[in-house]
């Protein structure tokens, strides 16, 4: 799958989300974030050792005017450091289990109600794909974690999950409600995204 050239806002809309997670040589993980709802881009690194996520924030460090431009600050200009690249439209969840950080995206989006009344889209996740993160102070995993892991990654999403980046639908629509403040009882992932919330990020 071909990343598209930097997305492009425009006076009607937002512009389109779009991850990029790149594995370097040295098997370091870095998460490129360009949301829709902001005009820049955000890493977030994977601690290699614990599996947290780390981002502080900081322009020129882990916040920069492009996804071209965070890309050549992790790869030290260079795409030969690059292991590997996976492009997604959204980020669903991480967790850390055991040996692994499994991180969660949907690699592909349908927009089934592309115009909300007052704005927003609301978004069908169609395909999705999990990214394991092996640690280098792997933990003993009890049975109850290996299970846990397996259930996890035999999860189904593809077709049954949706999502609005800038509306609350998770009530009667129109919602009063922020969009952070969900009816907690249709929000799937919940805990599955707090390392993320638990960062500073949306």
């Amino acid at each position: 799958m071909e990343s598209p050239s930097e997305p492009t806002r425009t006076a009607s809309r937002l512009r389109d989300t779009y991850v990029l997670i790149v594995t370097l040589d040295s098997s370091e993980v870095y998460i490129l974030v360009s949301l829709s709802t902001r005009s820049d881009t955000q890493v977030i690194y994977i601690d290699p050792t614990t599996g947290a996520l780390r981002y502080n924030a900081k322009q020129g460090y882990d916040v920069f005017n492009s996804q071209d431009e965070a890309l050549a600050y992790v790869t030290n200009g260079s795409t030969w450091f690059c292991k590997s690249k996976t492009y997604a439209r959204a980020i669903l969840g991480y967790a850390v289990l055991g040996n692994f950080g499994v991180l969660l995206v949907a690699t592909s989006l349908t927009a089934s109600i592309p115009n909300l009344p007052g704005g927003g889209c609301v978004y069908t996740v169609t395909e999705s794909q999990w990214i394991k993160v092996s640690l280098q102070n792997p933990q003993p995993q009890s049975k109850i974690e290996i299970k846990n892991i397996q259930e996890l990654n035999e999860l189904d999403i593809d077709g049954k999950h949706y999502f609005c980046e800038t509306r609350d639908i998770t009530r009667p629509f129109p919602s009063c409600m922020p969009l952070q403040s969900p009816d907690d009882e249709f929000v799937w992932n919940k805990w599955f995204s707090m390392p993320f919330k638990n960062t500073g990020l949306p």
